[in-house]
């Protein structure tokens, strides 16, 4: 049986009839739960202890029903660090409403999400949603009950424009009439008129242009990069993330001299991870010129104490399907979410591959992501990768059959952590595996800057992370473990001499 996920509360036999609308819905989206009936008032202590030990059940989201007040939902949110899904009940004279308000009006420090009353199947959509962000295997399942949803919708929009087409079909409703400019303008009581002059109105101050304290200046030593400013009011609220400010010059440069070079000297370029043999093949969707032109967010970033929000704005442009480029401890990395095809479509693309020939790499935040992606690791291999995760080694082991086709259609995948403090914990606000791929280009090594990132890729990806040039100009050993002995397929920057003193005999070089 697997560990459930969910953890459903109730505290009567009336809370199950209204909360197994939401259970049915679950069991349909695969999503395993526990239920639990207990009583904040009569059992408190069974609730705190099922709180605190739920971790430990594999539980990761607690959702709850509770009629009257919020005590149930408080208690949960209090005695434990998982998030918390309320619904409120229709179970009193007040019909629920008392239950939302008490949810909804949690003090600071007891943070619940609450749905409508009786919201059952809403609870269950949230938790679910919750769960896909580290789970991919639900954005499926869920993309396919809303895509239902949608085309339900979309019957009843249908039948009401049969039905009233005079009152829902836009192309058989008359136009409304526009007003008469001789018309009299309606005053108040004073003679002057309500509308107001939009030719005389007054306008806003002009935004200020305000560089948040810890970004980059023009004159930053390892950042010549001149570039665009958020605009926001002054004064600015402290943690306001702002962009690196110095791209201006030297990209109108790059962009007047890039444009002949996308044009004619772009061939599609090889990246990071390349573990696939074969010639570089031409882009996606067209010639260079011809893709997708966007525009690119610089943002300067302290590599040893990287800015929660400047990490924040690159999660959400990876969890929305984006690309940013970040640093590791070797090369600077182009990334998207390995979860997302699209995603990785458009990854391929920027680079200029064919996903049929070209495997990317996954990077990972911490080891035990590793059971949801590979069938096994090699006894022989955990020493290794204490050893050297994080760090430069890439490892490819048997992948798990229904986990990220979009990355490659063979049986294997090429797996990192990589030792960066940026890369680490933007990963871990992610909890997604990132499929990478370096910034080279043909007769270009792997970018080690920002600035080199730029220069090959600017207009082509979402937002650039500049932390500084890497430690490192040596891209990641590759070691597979797909037969025995092992076999080194690249020396980069783990010596093959220390894996052979390690695996000894398990382990020869290709």
């Amino acid at each position: 049986m697997p560990k459930p996920l969910v953890g459903v509360v109730l505290s009567s036999r009336s809370e199950f009839n209204i909360m197994r609308r939401g259970l049915e819905l679950l069991r349909m989206l695969g999503v395993p739960y526990t239920v639990e009936v207990v009583s904040a008032s009569r059992g408190p202590d069974k609730l705190t202890r099922f709180a605190s030990q739920a971790p430990d059940r594999g539980i990761e989201v607690l959702v709850c029903g509770s009629g009257g007040s919020a005590l149930v939902a408080g208690m949960l949110a209090s005695h434990s660090q998982l998030p918390v899904v309320a619904v409120p009940i229709d179970s009193s004279p007040l019909r629920g409403q008392d239950a939302l308000f008490s949810m909804a009006q949690m003090p600071p420090g007891v943070p619940v999400a609450t749905v409508g009353i009786n919201s059952s199947e809403n609870a269950a959509l949230l938790a679910t949603r919750i769960l896909a962000i580290k789970y991919p295997k639900f954005r499926s399942t869920l993309a396919r009950h809303c895509g239902a949803l949608s085309d339900r919708l979309e019957g009843t929009r249908r039948e009401l424009v049969g039905e009233y087409a005079d009152l829902c079909d836009p192309a058989r409703t008359a136009a409304p009439k526009l007003l008469d400019s001789s018309m009299e303008v309606e005053t108040d009581p004073a003679g002057e008129e309500i509308t107001p002059n939009i030719s005389e109105a007054e306008t806003p101050p002009a935004a200020t242009e305000v560089i948040r304290p810890g970004a980059a200046s023009a004159g930053s030593s390892h950042l010549g990069l001149s570039g665009r400013l958020i605009k926001t009011p002054t004064p600015q609220e402290p943690g306001t993330v702002t962009e690196d400010p110095a791209l201006t010059e030297d990209l109108t440069r790059v962009r007047s001299a890039g444009s002949r070079e996308r044009k004619d000297d772009l061939p599609p370029p090889p990246e990071l991870e390349d573990l696939s043999p074969g010639p570089e093949t031409a882009a996606l969707g067209g010639s260079p010129d011809t893709r997708e032109v966007i525009e690119t967010k610089v943002f300067a970033i302290d590599a040893k104490a990287p800015d929660e929000d400047v990490l924040s704005h690159a999660m959400m442009v990876l969890i929305e399907g984006g690309i940013v480029a970040f640093p590791t401890d070797t090369v600077y990395g182009l990334a998207a979410d390995a979860s997302n095809p699209e995603a990785v479509r458009r990854l391929y693309e920027t680079k200029g591959h064919e996903p049929q020939r070209k495997n990317l790499s996954v990077l990972l935040h911490a080891q035990q992501q590793l059971d949801e992606l590979v069938r096994e690791v090699p006894p022989e291999l955990e020493t290794v990768l204490e050893r050297y995760w994080p760090g430069g080694l890439t490892v490819l082991f048997f992948k798990q059959a229904a986990v990220l086709g979009t990355i490659t259609e063979t049986p294997s995948i090429a797996v990192r952590i990589p030792d960066h403090p940026v890369a680490l914990r933007l990963m871990e606000l992610v909890q997604r595996p990132l499929a990478v791929i370096n910034a080279a280009l043909p007769n270009k090594p792997a970018a080690v800057t920002a600035e080199e990132v730029l220069e090959r890729f600017d207009s082509r990806v979402h937002c650039v992370l500049n932390a500084g040039p890497c430690d490192s100009k040596r891209i990641s050993t590759v070691l597979s473990v797909l037969s025995e002995p092992f076999e080194i397929l690249r020396e980069g920057v783990v010596p093959a001499a220390e894996l052979r003193s390690i695996l000894g005999d398990k382990v020869r070089v290709s």
